[in-house]
């Protein structure tokens, strides 16, 4: 498989075409909080919201455990459209 090389807070990551959004994340140290990833819940990936990202140049946010990385991609994990959005999903 091919490796793609995107930018995630600022830090450069390389990882394997199809690689999820959290995936990348999780390789460089960076935590993105999850409820749907843990088997114990029964969720399907995406699901519960909480994971939400911000990927330049889409209008809306992105579930980082469903989303596929690409060439290029510049992702915002914490920002504060982010941090807004899964407070809504938790309250």
């Amino acid at each position: 498989m091919q490796e793609v090389k995107l930018t995630i807070n600022g830090q450069e990551v390389i990882v394997e075409e199809g690689t999820t959004v959290l995936e990348a994340a999780k390789r460089i140290g960076i935590k993105v909080p999850t409820l749907c990833t843990m088997p114990e819940l029964g969720f399907t990936p995406g699901s519960c919201r909480v994971c939400v990202v911000e990927v330049e140049d889409l209008p809306t946010l992105t579930a980082a455990c469903a989303y596929p990385v690409r060439e290029g991609l510049v992702i915002y994990t914490h920002s504060e459209r982010v941090l807004k959005a899964r407070k809504m999903v938790l309250e």
